[in-house]
């Protein structure tokens, strides 16, 4: 904190809140008696993560400088070939390194610094390696010096799917199968149109467009969707066909004083 420009106040304020806290741990059922903690931050408090954010940027600090002095090496992206050693999110931290047994060394050892120096010990078996591409076969090395599992394209990271292509329908496979489970037709049998659309509207903001914000939706996958909402709208779950006193046209236009009005995702 020093480094980044905190006072001597503010640290002073930051060090009685991790030093001077009593906790008590409950056994069996029954608490223990206090004891004081000195270090460390605690899962559940408010200022945990934010010290937390401080405290992981010095791993950045360290990963900055062992690429500078050419101790790794990251990986290339995009047309400008902009070069990546590492992206953090939270307490996430992906790294990109070039298969060389040299950054794997490096990076062994940055990892030992900050554990050292911050008490934060990386969980390696919640670790993995990740192969990008297809001809390397670097998880070889890698996995028994790290001790962690391999994996390969595409994986999940922070509820997004990584590797895989956006334009197809399994990439979205997942928001269809949750979106039918979420209106299928039978939950809602004896209810009011006015409740169904109401649900219909709370499930299309909340599922989808957390994917939407990042990848562009294709236009099959929004038909899927339209269907999905149709057939809950409307009781559509048996085979026989049915007529219905109003058109979806009508229910997705919105007008002033109506309640109807849905998103028309074509």
């Amino acid at each position: 904190m020093e480094y980044m420009g905190f006072g001597d106040r503010w640290r002073g304020w930051i060090c009685n809140c991790i030093s001077t806290p009593l906790l008590s741990v409950l056994v069996n059922g029954s608490p223990t008696s206090q004891f004081c903690l000195e270090r460390g931050l605690r899962q559940g408090d408010p200022l945990s993560h934010f010290l937390f954010n401080i405290v992981v940027e010095g791993l950045s600090c360290l990963i900055i400088k062992a690429a500078n002095l050419g101790m790794l090496q990251g990986e290339d992206f995009g047309g400008n070939r902009i070069n990546i050693s590492h992206l953090q999110f939270a307490d996430d931290t992906m790294l990109f390194l070039k298969p060389k047994v040299e950054s794997l060394i490096s990076v062994k050892r940055i990892l030992r610094c900050f554990e050292l120096v911050s008490g934060l010990k990386i969980n390696f078996h919640k670790s993995n390696v990740v192969r990008v591409c297809k001809k390397s076969s670097m998880e070889r090395p890698w996995v028994p010096i790290l001790r962690c599992k391999a994996s390969n394209l595409p994986v999940s990271y922070l509820g997004l799917p990584l590797g895989s292509r956006p334009g197809s329908k399994i990439f979205w496979r997942s928001i269809l199968d949750k979106m039918e489970k979420k209106l299928a037709p039978w939950k809602c049998k004896f209810s009011s149109k006015s409740r169904r659309l109401t649900l219909i509207k709370a499930v299309i903001a909340s599922i989808p467009t957390y994917f939407m914000s990042v990848f562009k939706m294709p236009s099959g996958i929004a038909q899927e969707i339209e269907k999905i909402q149709r057939s809950f709208f409307f009781l559509d779950g048996s085979v026989k066909r049915k007529l219905h006193a109003i058109k979806w046209e009508t229910v997705q236009r919105s007008k002033k004083g109506v309640v109807l009005g849905l998103e028309v995702w074509r």
